[in-house]
């Protein structure tokens, strides 16, 4: 995300109030059980307690959700349940996963953290030694993790920004779409952006609002661009929902604009073959959460772990973008 919605992708409307996670249990959570590998894992030794918290049921964390469940059946020894909530903004929600996990007892914490918000629950958890890892986004401030499976949106940012500048001129005029201000993963990517254009001759605005990595709210925001800059040239989003839905409103106001995203959807692969987007950069959810779910067992066996595991990036254009109608 939806950083890959991180992830990606249907589109989610994002709730800013504390609204309700799915599921029926006490916590409002979404729980899954683990695969039935587990079962089988647990006859041969220790079998390691892994809580899997995404952010909300889009895509690019069910990928997540998928690849998992299919390392946990290559590989065994671990028993994983998966935890969402129905938005990528409920801080409340996600917080309350945290909590319950350390309560029932699972060992580690895989999880695509929601913001800054979480952090206090996240070092409660650490405090109790429970090992955190985290897939997609890296919180710098959080300084008890255990390692992080993620893309490096620094080079993700400055791969973008690349393929800007060398299709952009002096003169014109390019949006910015933010993500979730203050989220490293996401700031990054509009950073990249901003330094690879500055010195060009190119105009660079920032959208009034955040996106959230929503589609509704990048059709907003999409929306103030193209009436506050008619002549606007190209939109650039800090995710591919978004601009996604940027493509839609400036097809329907006629309007010929580079639209370029961030995460490599398949809705996106599909919207740079049509021609309404151009470019994307793509990120690898399977990775993250299969290198996470290791990066995790081997902690808590006591094994060493790199701190940052980059997952890695492509950009994404009409060249080869149908490598990319499946998440990888």
């Amino acid at each position: 995300m939806r950083v890959r919605q991180f992830l990606v992708v249907g589109a989610a409307a994002v709730a800013l109030t504390a609204a309700g996670c799915g599921g029926d249990d006490s916590t409002g959570t979404t729980a899954s059980p683990g695969p039935s590998a587990s079962a089988s894992a647990s006859a041969g030794g220790d079998t390691v307690k892994v809580a899997f918290i995404t952010k909300f049921p889009v895509a690019f964390f069910t990928a997540m959700d998928d690849s998992a469940k299919a390392w946990a059946s290559e590989n065994g020894g671990v028993d994983i349940s998966y935890f969402s909530c129905k938005t990528p903004a409920d801080v409340a929600c996600q917080t309350a996963q945290i909590e319950d996990a350390v309560t029932k007892g699972f060992q580690a914490i895989v999880i695509t953290p929601m913001g800054p918000e979480v952090i206090p629950a996240m070092n409660a958890a650490a405090d109790k030694g429970v090992k955190v890892v985290l897939v997609d986004n890296n919180l710098q401030d959080f300084t008890k993790k255990t390692a992080v499976a993620a893309t490096d949106n620094v080079k993700g940012g400055q791969a973008a920004g690349a393929y800007l500048k060398s299709v952009l001129k002096s003169g014109d005029t390019i949006g910015l779409m933010e993500g979730v201000r203050g989220v490293p993963a996401l700031d990054q990517r509009i950073q990249g952006v901003k330094d690879a254009l500055n010195g060009t001759g190119v105009k660079v605005i920032i959208g009034g609002a955040e996106t959230k990595c929503d589609a509704a709210q990048g059709a907003t925001v999409a929306e103030d661009l193209l009436t506050r800059q008619p002549n606007l040239t190209a939109i650039y989003s800090a995710c591919d929902d978004p601009a996604i839905a940027a493509a839609k409103v400036a097809k329907q106001k006629g309007k010929k604009v580079l639209i370029m995203g961030y995460d490599g959807l398949p809705d996106a692969a599909k919207a740079i073959q049509a021609g309404d987007m151009q470019a994307t950069i793509a990120q690898f959810p399977g990775k993250m959460a299969a290198l996470g779910v290791e990066a995790a067992v081997k902690a808590v066996k006591g094994e060493t772990v790199e701190e940052f595991i980059d997952t890695g990036t492509e950009l994404v254009t009409k060249d080869n973008a149908d490598k990319f109608l499946n998440f990888q």
